[in-house]
C-alpha cells in the first residue's frame, strides 16, 4: 500500500522527520485530551465520554496494530 511518504517521494531522512512529526502531533492531541478532562473535573463536571474514550482509542490502536502486523508480516 502506498503511503503519504511514498506519494511525496520522501527519502529516509524526510521519512524519519515525518514520523517524528506524527508522534509529536499524537502527543499534543493526547495532552489536549487530558487537559480537557482536567478542565471538566475542575468545574465539577464528570467528562464520562472523554474518560471512556481513552481506553477505547488504546484498544483500537492495539487492534489495528495487530491487524496490520499480521497482514504485512
Amino acid at each position: 500500500m502506498k503511503t503519504e511518504m511514498d506519494a511525496l517521494n520522501m527519502d529516509e531522512r524526510q521519512r524519519l522527520h515525518w514520523l517524528q512529526a506524527n508522534r509529536a502531533t499524537l502527543f499534543a492531541v493526547g495532552a489536549t485530551w487530558v487537559g480537557m478532562i482536567g478542565w471538566e473535573l475542575l468545574h465539577q463536571r464528570t467528562p464520562l465520554f472523554l474518560i471512556v474514550m481513552v481506553p477505547v482509542f488504546a484498544l483500537l490502536r492495539f487492534g489495528l496494530y495487530r491487524h496490520y502486523s499480521r497482514k504485512n508480516g
